[in-house]
């Protein structure tokens, strides 16, 4: 399982220094997702008594990979509906819109770096 975090900010003018940029992100926004990543399944070998049978994985894989397809549809389905829901309901932390012209809510997608113990 590996996660990634999706964030969304403003840019802010500063006044610059010596260390220092003359923007900087504040963000007001931010959703870690998990994420389970399936490998696609291998062929299989079975054995008899005159030779080895190859069992074509995409025979054999095509139902599994239907059943994994719609499980995969209807959980990000759930998903999806659950993020509308609650980001529709909860609005007075999101900043005004700067301008209509350019991005109005620049983001950035990141994984965050484990930390084992």
């Amino acid at each position: 399982m590996m996660q990634i975090c999706l964030s969304f900010y403003e840019v802010k003018n500063k006044q610059a220094t010596w260390f220092s940029n003359k923007t900087e992100r504040l963000y007001w926004e931010q959703w870690y997702i998990n994420l389970n990543v399936a490998q696609q399944p291998k062929a299989h070998f079975a054995k008899s008594h005159h030779s080895k049978v190859v069992v074509d994985p995409g025979e054999c894989a095509l139902v599994e990979r239907s059943v994994r397809r719609a499980a995969l549809e209807a959980a990000l389905r759930e998903v999806l509906f659950q993020i509308i829901k609650f980001v529709n309901e909860k609005r007075d932390h999101i900043p005004p819109v700067p301008n209509v012209e350019g991005v109005s809510f620049p983001y950035e997608i990141t994984i965050p770096r484990l930390i084992s113990s």
